[in-house]
């Protein structure tokens, strides 16, 4: 199976803003970008298009549905990490009104929930369920395209790549980029990450 990976397009909002959970639209910036990304796949359409609930990812992936006249399956297992009270504001702003949450949360990341939300570890057990029954549903000469998040997207290749959790942000993932791996044998092998256009076979 090629599981092709792609981060949404950017966003309507300011930068610095702590976006988790907060359902934001594509800015026309992003549509261009995801645009010009479809423009670059060259193979069949895939077996399956999967995307994040999120407006973001739904949005993108309407892009791909249209170029391929598929469906896109929703699936809130792909979202981006929930920052729960923090969702919306600025990451400065959380620094300076929520040190102590914030001191806290940014130094155990990991395993700490933001407040009201999730810990990265609750994103991997969320995606890596979403992994398992994709395996578990596909053969070796389906493709699937998942439109996700930086966050989502980041626990997926450490499920793949067996990187250990604290190694996720060394992950570059840029909007409307994708990444692409190969499942065959039982294990992942990676053909290109955090790629400006699809890659051939």
């Amino acid at each position: 199976m090629d599981l092709i990976l792609v981060r949404h397009g950017q966003t309507e909002t300011r930068t610095g803003i702590c976006v988790g959970h907060a359902d934001l639209p594509l800015s026309a910036r992003g549509f261009t970008d995801v645009q010009q990304l479809a423009t670059t796949w060259n193979a069949a359409p895939p077996r399956f298009l999967f995307c994040s609930d999120l407006r973001r990812a739904q949005q993108s992936a309407q892009v791909f549905a249209a170029a391929f006249a598929i469906e896109p399956l929703s699936d809130p297992r792909l979202r981006e990490t929930d920052f729960g009270r923090w969702n919306g504001q600025h990451w400065s702003e959380i620094m300076q009104n929520d040190k102590d949450h914030y001191r806290h949360w940014f130094d155990n990341w990991v395993i700490q929930e933001a407040p009201g939300g999730e810990s990265f570890a609750d994103v991997l057990r969320r995606t890596g369920a979403w992994l398992a029954s994709l395996l578990a549903s596909t053969g070796n000469d389906d493709c699937v395209l998942a439109i996700a998040h930086a966050g989502s997207i980041r626990a997926l290749l450490c499920h793949a790549l067996g990187l250990p959790a604290g190694r996720a942000l060394s992950i570059g993932i840029d909007h409307s980029r994708t990444s692409r791996l190969r499942y065959a044998n039982g294990q992942f092998e990676v053909r290109c990450i955090n790629s400006s256009r699809f890659e051939p076979d």
